[in-house]
């Protein structure tokens, strides 16, 4: 089921588009009121990634990577971890 932005929570699947060509499937580890945490960090409200070593952020800031579409497992379907998705395990 896809989401909106501003619903995100925790084990909700993201497509973050890198370089605006590139797909890549992440799992948000945490939410605040302004920002979704998959590993990299992304504006709650635009989807923007923020990295403040780049000086990424929401307009009027520029940013490489952003958020397309979030989904939301259906209830009693398996869980995913990033190797799942081809990603990588958040280092610890």
């Amino acid at each position: 089921m896809l989401i909106a932005l501003k619903d995100a929570q925790p084990g909700d699947i993201v497509t973050r588009m890198l370089a605006g060509t590139i797909p890549m499937q992440l799992i948000v580890q945490s939410v605040t009121d302004t920002i979704i945490d998959c590993g990299w960090t992304f504006d709650k409200k635009t989807g923007a990634e923020i990295d403040e070593d780049l000086d990424w952020g929401p307009p009027p800031k520029m940013t490489g990577s952003y958020i397309t579409k979030i989904e939301r497992a259906e209830p009693n379907a398996s869980t995913h971890s990033y190797s799942d998705l081809g990603g990588y395990e958040p280092y610890k």
